[in-house]
């Protein structure tokens, strides 16, 4: 018999695991890592700074393989996708069981912030039932300017992201 996950994250492993198993796929050293880091993830982020967290364990991924896997996570359903600013993708761990996924996208700093707001959810899909439809899924895309830098010239977000990064060289 098969342990509980002690974490929400853990559950997101085990379920792209067994997604990689159904498909008839490996769960490889590489898309171990990737996943892990990934879905354990506290916040949102793009391919390519994935892929620097993933080169902290093994400094032979590649790009490409994250982006696969990537693909495969969002397919698992572990992953969600959120359009950045422009054409940029970010993801987030889908590590709410509610069919919804809010976001305010930075275009200051280009980086993507979750809503956690249950009522958003609720208030969304209650106007679309008013409209005579029933919502499968909810997602909510803020592009926004950051306050604090236009009135302070400074975003501690945006330290916090400088301060977080890794570089390649």
């Amino acid at each position: 018999m098969a342990e509980a996950p002690d974490t929400p994250a853990d559950a997101l492993i085990a379920q792209a695991y067994a997604y990689w198993r159904t498909k008839g796929s490996s769960v490889t050293v590489v898309r171990k890592i990737i996943c892990d880091v990934a879905l354990r993830a506290t916040d949102a982020f793009d391919a390519e700074t994935l892929l620097a967290r993933c080169r902290r364990e093994d400094s032979q991924i590649s790009l490409s393989t994250v982006y696969r896997t990537l693909g495969h996570l969002v397919e698992a359903q572990v992953l969600y996708e959120v359009q950045g600013v422009g054409e940029k993708k970010c993801y987030a761990p889908a590590l709410t069981p509610q069919a919804g996924q809010s976001h305010v996208v930075c275009q200051d700093c280009k980086q993507v912030f979750p809503l956690e707001d249950p009522c958003l959810v609720l208030r969304e899909g209650a106007l679309a039932r008013q409209q005579g439809f029933s919502p499968k899924n909810i997602s909510l895309r803020l592009e926004a300017s950051c306050d604090q830098l236009t009135q302070l010239g400074i975003c501690d977000r945006k330290k916090d992201e400088a301060k977080g990064k890794k570089t390649d060289a």
